[in-house]
């Protein structure tokens, strides 16, 4: 199979492509902390893998990936890198840009991390009304794209490590150590009134308020078997999008 990371191609080749191809895929995710069990790169890997698997099935190229975003609420968790929204958007905006002048014209960010929404947002509306180009960004995790395929999972409610980025991560080959993943628990310092309106009420607070372990949601009950059906019904889905914008 024809490799499809632009990186590891030579610039005529790259230039070639261009001449039949103006449809590139930018991957982001982030450096932090994944509770006691997955790799600290989980969603720059995840991001990557899933644009790698889309890429190969449309023939379009995918940017090297972007493995530092906005992860200042896990910060209190050693390992995690975070990065300022204003840096965030600026690095986006210059990846963007540059992928424009060499006549790349459909950019699709392939985001991996919550936290960099807010920054891709704003970067998609600068470079658009700077260049013209309008950039696409979608999330890579089931939601939008292959959102049946949470039929699967069994917990209650998910969040972060939790049984379905578990199951993700074991069916793409990420170091994830399942003796060592915990069901989340409420914190011991949560306090009634915690309790009663965290879902309610929205206010900035740094991860370990919310999970000692790291994690949220149920990871025991996670399987490669419920990460292959989540995995492919996403690349299915974000595949067949790629092919219609092609056609733009």
């Amino acid at each position: 199979m024809k490799d499809v990371r632009m990186f590891k191609m030579t610039w005529p080749e790259v230039e070639e492509y261009l001449k039949e191809n103006d449809v590139v895929l930018f991957p982001t995710g982030s450096t932090e902390q994944h509770g006691k069990h997955i790799a600290e790169d989980n969603d720059a890997f995840t991001a990557f893998e899933i644009a790698k698997r889309v890429a190969e099935r449309t023939g379009v190229l995918v940017a090297p990936p972007m493995p530092f975003g906005n992860s200042i609420h896990h910060m209190r968790f050693p390992g995690t890198i975070t990065l300022t929204f204003d840096t965030l958007v600026d690095v986006y905006k210059e990846v963007c840009e540059s992928l424009i002048k060499h006549g790349f014209k459909k950019i699709v960010i392939m985001n991996g991390h919550g936290g960099n929404t807010n920054a891709i947002a704003q970067a998609l509306r600068e470079v658009r009304e700077e260049t013209g180009v309008v950039v696409y960004s979608l999330m890579v995790f089931p939601d939008k794209f292959g959102a049946e395929s949470l039929k699967v999972l069994e917990q209650e409610r998910g969040g972060h490590a939790c049984e379905e980025e578990t199951s993700i991560a074991l069916y793409l080959g990420q170091r994830v150590l399942m003796e060592r993943a915990e069901d989340w628990k409420p914190p011991r310092t949560w306090t009634e009134f915690d309790t009663k309106y965290r879902r309610k009420v929205a206010t900035a607070m740094n991860w370990d308020e919310l999970t000692e372990i790291g994690s949220i949601g149920e990871p025991t009950l996670a399987t490669r078997e419920k990460g292959e059906r989540m995995v492919e019904a996403v690349v299915e889905e974000i595949s067949t999008f790629i092919e219609d914008l092609k056609k733009l």
